[in-house]
């Protein structure tokens, strides 16, 4: 009896659990009232392949389609559109594909004579750049690989057992962050993400990434293999960056640049046949590696083939690797909404949001929301408002989690009778008699009868006699603001204003053609005119600290005296690698005009020459300053298309950088404290043999090293640089790097790392802010916020986007939009030339750019009307 009751009871919560969630295959979704779409049937692809089947499923099962990531970065795009900030990881992530390509075609060409062999990247320096990618990039990097094709690299660093001028079947060095939640160092056991594997993927079992039979490699055929060289004259761009180098303290080596062309990733226009340089993988499993599901961003690195050949007409440009960056699948956020001018097709998710019919679907512009529901927001249509119960609009992620009941008798909004046709012109002025001053019996019921969860609508002559009303209630001006007590100076700062047109005036008026003529102080702006400038232009800090992370990781590790076996060890920093890398910094990201790494003095020792029988050079040569940086320089009258790339030694100056503020001021924050630097771990695997036969453990194995956050580095004030270089406004980010003094003991500064950015790229926001918000331009949106609230909005051109009118005024609670235009808000661009119009006595709109009472047009006679004239009455008597 009891066995019976007990099957009873499983067969009982197994039919209401069926009932109410649904199971896979069936018409039902999460709940019972959902219907299954296509986002429930990613999910179950997902998780019918894990770490202990994957090797066992077809190739087709472990993809997922393209669609299913959609508004990726393109780079003949990124000009002319707007990246939004939920996109920006995938931005950044194109920008170091690109990076990677962009360096190791600089360097095997700049490098490819028979006397640069050993000055060439080592295996460590592979492996180490590849890890920096994803240390420095967390949140945005998840893996980074480099990829060569058969018989293409050359070992520099196996010269024992592989003869001079041979190659390696295959090569490919791959670094992924892994979760370290059971380290045995890691006694909290909690992950710290400072964790990586680097395996080299053509060692060991399924090695052979170019066969058609390998389940994890889509990136390989975007390029590889480059055979013949039928499409070498669109597929293979020239550049050509101007470097001028120095050999010692305060002199050039030459005054004038010497061009180094090279051959590198595919340069399209707008419109053309020509294949973009950097391609995007659909989503797939990363099976016996990171077991993740990843999407890669894959980009060309380009080496003149045969190498060292006295033939030059024999030899090549010729696709010998693949730079990849990976991120994982469930990271990026997806758009739900209908297909759209801003959501096109394919996208496999459009629709599956679950607005009314009275509302407009909206994604949620963060980042972070990651690969599940609920990220959208449903807004009134236009015509409709939102009931005065409910303020602003319906967060999907409440819709999502709504029983049936609620869907069904909620999440509406209301029509809006008597809407007004916008005026065709600027009214004129009428002189009229002043109104009085007393409250109406109207104005006086609606504030007793209306609901305390519904905004005041409260005019300017009636404020004093309701002081008292007004203090009660708080309505908040932005979304998030706390309770506290507030005056009428915080709706609009008219002295905040003003210093805003004297901050955009000197910004304006300070161009390259007359910058020499200002003072110093009048080519800085305030610290806080930037702000918003940590996040909106992290990924561009981000880009100095990988190549913070990767010198501090290669000065505390790399010995050029060790040997591993039939191994070497990796030799010193050399000139050409520095200067590469700080010009793939500025190639790659079309916000950043300047980088630079600047060491302390006599903190850079470069090898000696091979079989160097100089005495003076037994030791190496040590450089009293080494500061390499690149900008770029555009041309005059091309619209920002023809640029050139320029780099320089800021040794050969005769003033020293180490005397400028931001290196004086990092080396005393950095010089003798390090309690804060982050430490790393890398799992380095190599091949046992130069076939590949296998995978052991490096000699040094894990390797650690010290290096800053993103937070440990500083952005600095805006400047203009009148220097003869950049000449425009930026925002600089400087970080510091590591390494171990002379006797291999201890941790030294040694130096820092630089990106200049574009201030034309900073978004400013000028909606209300808290009190302790370092935002030159809160407080200065003029929107009516008895009846609106300020909302930011990305500027409709990208490098347009530090100016003021980027916000929208939207209806409170209980209010709503008078006029019939297809709108439910006001642009603040409208707004701010209303307001100018004002102030210069001209005929204006301005004071009707503001919401009215929700249902305020349709008040007709009913029993509630009538049932409440007492009330009424009583009020109009106390008074």
């Amino acid at each position: 009896m009891i066995y019976w009751r007990g099957a009873l009871t499983c067969a009982f919560l197994a039919l209401f659990f069926v009932w109410t969630s649904g199971i896979p295959g069936t018409e039902k979704g999460v709940y019972r009232w959902m219907e299954r779409d296509n986002f429930d049937l990613i999910i179950d692809k997902l998780s019918e392949v894990t770490a202990e089947n994957c090797r066992a499923k077809p190739k087709t099962e472990l993809t997922l389609p393209k669609e299913s990531v959609t508004q990726l970065p393109m780079y003949n795009k990124l000009l002319s559109s707007v990246i939004h900030q939920n996109r920006s990881t995938l931005l950044h992530l194109h920008n170091m594909a690109l990076n990677r390509a962009f360096f190791y075609s600089f360097i095997y060409q700049a490098q490819n004579m028979t006397v640069d062999f050993f000055n060439q990247p080592g295996f460590m320096y592979l492996y180490m750049s590849n890890a920096a990618d994803v240390t420095a990039g967390a949140g945005f990097v998840n893996g980074s690989g480099l990829y060569f094709d058969n018989n293409v690299y050359y070992p520099n660093w196996w010269t024992k057992i592989v003869d001079f001028n041979s190659t390696l079947p295959l090569y490919g060095p791959r670094a992924w962050r892994v979760d370290d939640y059971d380290e045995a160092t890691n006694w909290l056991r909690e992950p710290t993400n400072n964790t990586v594997d680097i395996h080299d993927y053509a060692a060991g079992r399924s090695s052979n990434y170019s066969s058609q039979a390998f389940k994890s490699a889509p990136w390989y055929s975007n390029w590889l293999p480059d055979i013949t060289g039928e499409t070498d004259s669109v597929d293979k761009y020239t550049y050509a960056p101007k470097i001028r180098r120095s050999n010692e303290t305060g002199r050039f080596v030459k005054e004038e640049f010497s061009s180094i062309p090279f051959f590198g990733p595919p340069q399209p226009g707008q419109t053309g046949s020509i294949r973009l340089p950097v391609l995007w993988t659909q989503p797939y499993f990363d099976c016996g590696r990171s077991n993740r599901w990843i999407i890669s961003a894959s980009s060309p690195v380009t080496e003149y083939m045969p190498r060292y050949s006295n033939w030059t007409h024999l030899r090549r440009p010729r696709f010998t690797a693949v730079a990849t960056q990976d991120i994982e699948f469930e990271r990026i956020d997806i758009n739900p909404c209908p297909v759209s001018e801003g959501n096109k097709d394919p996208n496999m998710f459009a629709g599956t949001a679950r607005c009314k019919k009275t509302t407009i679907c909206e994604t949620l512009g963060f980042e972070g929301w990651g690969f599940r529901r609920g990220g959208y927001q449903c807004a009134c249509q236009p015509g409709y408002y939102y009931p005065w119960w409910h303020d602003g609009p319906f967060l999907g992620e409440e819709i999502e989690q709504a029983t049936k009941e609620e869907y069904e008798n909620g999440f509406d909004c209301l029509p809006i009778y008597e809407l007004q046709v916008p005026p065709q012109k600027n009214p004129s002025f009428v002189d009229r008699k002043k109104r009085s001053t007393a409250i109406t019996l109207k104005e006086q019921f609606l504030e007793e009868v209306m609901p305390s969860s519904q905004s005041h609508r409260v005019k300017l002559v009636a404020k004093r006699s309701l002081a008292a009303l007004r203090k009660k209630r708080f309505v908040p001006r932005f979304k998030g603001e706390e309770p506290h007590m507030r005056y009428k100076r915080d709706l609009f700062d008219t002295d905040r204003y003003a210093r805003l047109n004297k901050i955009v005036d000197r910004k304006d008026t300070t161009t390259r053609s007359n910058c020499h003529t200002k003072h110093s102080y009048e080519r800085f702006l305030p610290g806080d005119a930037a702000y918003g400038v940590e996040a909106q232009f992290e990924a561009e800090g981000r880009t100095a600290l990988r190549l913070a992370h990767f010198l501090s990781n290669f000065l505390q590790n790399v010995d050029e005296y060790e040997q591993f076996g039939s191994m070497d060890g990796d030799r010193r920093l050399n000139e050409t690698h520095v200067f590469g890398e700080v010009i793939a910094n500025v190639m790659s990201n079309f916000k950043i005009v300047g980088s630079g790494a600047f060491f302390d003095r006599y903190s850079f020792r470069m090898s000696p020459p091979i079989n160097n029988t100089d005495p003076r050079f037994s030791n190496g040569i040590t450089r009293e300053y080494f500061g390499p940086y690149s900008w770029v320089e555009q041309k005059a009258g091309t619209a920002g298309l023809n640029l050139d790339f320029k780099a320089e030694d800021f040794a050969g100056h005769k003033t020293f950088y180490t005397d400028e503020p931001w290196f004086r001021n990092m080396k005393a924050r950095w010089q003798t404290n390090f309690v804060m630097l982050k430490k790393f771990t890398l799992k380095p695997m190599i091949r046992s043999d130069p076939a590949g036969t296998s995978l052991i453990r490096f000699e040094h194995y894990p390797l650690t090293f010290f290096a800053p956050k993103y937070e440990h580095g500083e952005w600095l004030r805006p400047e203009f640089k009148c220097d003869g270089r950049v000449m425009d406004w930026v925002v600089t980010y400087v970080v510091p790097f590591f390494g171990l003094d002379s006797l291999k003991s201890r941790l030294e500064f040694k130096g820092v790392v630089t990106v200049d950015v574009k201030l034309d790229y900073l978004q400013i926001t000028q909606c209300p802010g808290p009190f302790y918000q370092a935002n030159a331009f809160k407080n200065t949106a003029k929107c009516h916020y008895q009846s609106t609230y300020c909302i930011p909005t990305p500027a409709r051109i990208p490098d347009k986007r530090y100016d003021i009118g980027n916000y929208k005024c939207e209806c409170r609670q209980g209010y709503e939009y008078i006029f019939n235009d297809n709108a439910w808000f006001y642009d603040g661009q409208t707004i701010e030339n209303e307001y100018q119009k004002m102030e210069a006595g001209l005929p204006n709109r301005f004071d009707t750019l503001k919401c009215r009472i929700a249902g305020a047009s349709a008040v007709v006679a009913n029993w509630i009307l009538i049932g409440l004239l007492p009330v009424a009455m009583a009020i109009l008597n106390r008074s």
